[in-house]
């Protein structure tokens, strides 16, 4: 029982410490495209999940506040 603990408390270690070396990924929806492929040519535009920027914050990344929380 102890090992296991240990193992995932490295992992989490682990996971933590990437995270903050590279808080950026690639978006997953846009593949980092920047663009929507949409259904048809009219309908092409920017990807909605990363804003036609290409890349998203990781999930428990540092920082990265870019919109007020009261906004929403």
């Amino acid at each position: 029982m102890g090992i296991v603990v240990i193992i995932a408390l490295v992992a989490i270690g682990l996971w933590w410490f990437d995270v903050q070396r590279h808080p950026i990924r690639r978006c997953p929806r846009c593949g980092g495209s920047k663009k929507n492929p949409g259904s048809s040519s009219s309908r092409w535009g920017t990807c909605g999940r990363c804003g036609g920027k290409g890349e998203v914050r990781r999930f428990g990344a540092p920082g990265g506040d870019d919109e007020d929380p009261g906004s929403r």
